[in-house]
């Protein structure tokens, strides 16, 4: 095998964490700085992907701030909600 599929091999068995995502809860799966500004993924309960910044509604909530590792949301009833990207 040559040194490329190794490392391959390994980079996705790091990528594989069992648990790391609550499946029934929203949660965060990205943060991205991009040219366009800070942005993040962030994934439903239901399964459904989205890429959010700063100001945008998705899943019912919307997103107050993005930083390097967590997304603050407000629910439609000003309650505000921390989400930290997954621990490996």
């Amino acid at each position: 095998m040559s040194d490329n599929a190794a490392n391959t091999g390994l980079a996705g068995a790091n990528a594989t964490v069992a648990d790391a995502l609550a499946l029934n809860a929203l949660a965060v799966i990205g943060v991205m700085d991009a040219h366009d500004g800070a942005s993040a993924l962030l994934r439903s309960s239901r399964g459904q992907i989205a890429r959010v910044h700063v100001g945008d509604e998705a899943f019912g909530v919307r997103i107050t701030a993005i930083g390097a590792d967590q997304v603050l949301l407000t629910d439609r009833w000003g309650r505000t909600q921390s989400l930290a990207l997954p621990q490996s």
